[in-house]
């Protein structure tokens, strides 16, 4: 969608003609349905809804992402967890993080959202819409719709509202490629809930030209980037996350850039001839708090909104083939063990 500004001090002489002009203005800035075609929704103007959050006025940018699984529960087994736990591991994470990022919008979140509200916890909810190319069309419209519903059910704790995760980078397992079909989505939720709607995806996806596309839909920007991915060695790591930081915020400097994953294993595979075992960056406690203490100084300073990856460890992650060795890089990405014992880095 073209961005468009609303000059002062037209030529309208009369109340009636002014009427009838505030009228168009506001049918301009309604969002767009997801069937309408593509001309007509590049000539409709997007007010950018301004995503900084703050509770009672102080900022809590500086977030985490947040996964409840515990160890033998997962979205594989449909397992999940309960709100006791629930309520442990967010008075755990309240203590230093009121920001966290859910992925699914499913019952587990709504668990997770309850808790916050029945406990009065010190909580904002970006809350994800899982869309892929492997679920169905009713499947991802089930998404879209509890993402909805929670925003709506839930404004004073869902901050934001994010449509799909890494779904266009060309590495993704659940790519979808019908970006038309992910704008659908998005206008339809824009239309229907108050708060800022973003789509997540990986610097490779934000640093290409048809990323504008859907840049041009959202409100803000949910960037991942991993140094140790990226086969970086941790001696710059820190100086190559700010860097893409930099350049996906110079490529789209009309928006918020939210560091929405980034982090740093304790734990890998080496030399299995996998992608994995091929790097070179070392996994371990002492690499990640140096890694976490040099980001978190960073975010701080810069006042950059940012969730970092993530808070538990999760074992459910790693593989879908049956081969899931439990020294996958996958498994070992949280601040805390899946046990809920405090890393090095929290210690």
């Amino acid at each position: 969608m073209k961005r468009v500004h609303v000059e002062h001090g037209s030529m309208i002489s009369t109340p009636k003609l002014a009427f009838l002009a505030v009228l168009v203005l506001l049918a301009a800035c309604s969002s767009i349905p997801s069937g309408q075609d593509e001309t007509s929704a590049a000539n409709t103007p997007l007010v950018i809804r301004e995503f900084s959050p703050t509770i009672d006025g102080k900022w809590i940018g500086n977030g985490i992402s947040y996964g409840a699984y515990r160890d033998g529960e997962g979205p594989d087994n449909d397992k999940l967890t309960s709100k006791a736990n629930i309520l442990e591991d967010l008075q755990m994470v309240s203590k230093r993080w009121n920001l966290i990022r859910m992925y699914g919008s499913g019952q587990q979140s709504q668990n997770i959202i309850e808790v916050i509200r029945d406990n009065n916890l010190p909580v904002r909810v970006i809350q994800g819409a899982w869309v892929s190319e492997h679920q169905t069309q009713a499947e991802n419209n089930e998404q879209v719709e509890g993402a909805i519903e929670l925003a709506n059910q839930f404004p004073e704790i869902v901050a934001a509202v994010n449509v799909g995760n890494e779904i266009f980078v060309d590495w993704s397992w659940h790519r979808v490629k019908d970006m038309d079909k992910v704008i659908g989505y998005i206008r339809d939720v824009r239309s229907r809930i108050r708060q800022p709607v973003t789509v997540a995806d990986d610097y490779n996806f934000w640093n290409k030209p048809q990323a504008k596309k859907i840049a041009d839909e959202v409100d803000f920007i949910c960037l991942h980037a991993y140094a140790f991915w990226n086969n970086k060695t941790l001696d710059i790591a820190m100086e190559w996350t700010e860097s893409i930081y930099r350049d996906i915020q110079q490529r789209h400097p009309d928006h918020v850039i939210a560091y929405c994953e980034t982090g740093w294993p304790t734990n890998r595979i080496y030399d299995d001839g996998s992608y994995e075992g091929g790097l070179i960056g070392k996994a371990g406690e002492n690499e990640q708090e140096v890694f976490f203490d040099q980001y978190d100084a960073w975010v701080d300073k810069n006042k950059v909104i940012s969730l970092y990856f993530e808070a538990f460890d999760e074992q459910w992650k790693g593989g879908f083939d049956g081969e899931n060795p439990m020294d996958k890089a996958e498994k070992h990405w949280g601040l805390y063990k899946s046990d809920r014992t405090p890393k090095q880095a929290l210690r």
